[in-house]
């Protein structure tokens, strides 16, 4: 016994699967509904951060280094609470760069800038 389809149903199923499975229809994370943006960051002090604290391991810009991987469109991966609070609490080889070096709104700043990558 053979099952059909109609064609109207195939057409719509085979377009939600071409929209769903292409990268330029995604939305980023942080313009998903419920998306939680960095409260006031300074993204010009995220920069200058990330470049004297990150980017020997994760590379200029976010495109991967020796040590760290890309964190290149990090905001489809991560929200910025999530990269905040990896950046708050890093699992080595990541140093532990909070309290010490860097203040909470170092981490809000540098958090944000990672999301702009």
């Amino acid at each position: 016994m053979s099952l059909r389809i109609p064609a109207v149903c195939l057409a719509l199923l085979v377009a939600a699967s071409a929209v769903a499975g292409c990268a330029r229809h995604r939305t980023p994370y942080a313009a998903r509904r419920g998306a939680i943006p960095a409260p006031s960051a300074n993204l010009n002090h995220g920069k200058a951060l990330y470049d004297s604290q990150c980017a020997a391991c994760h590379g200029q810009r976010g495109v991967g280094g020796p040590v760290g991987p890309a964190l290149e469109k990090e905001y489809a991966r991560r929200s910025y609470r999530s990269v905040y609070a990896i950046l708050l609490d890093p699992a080595p080889p990541m140093p532990k760069l909070y309290p010490g070096q860097l203040t909470k709104n170092d981490l809000r700043d540098v958090s944000a800038y990672v999301e702009s990558l």
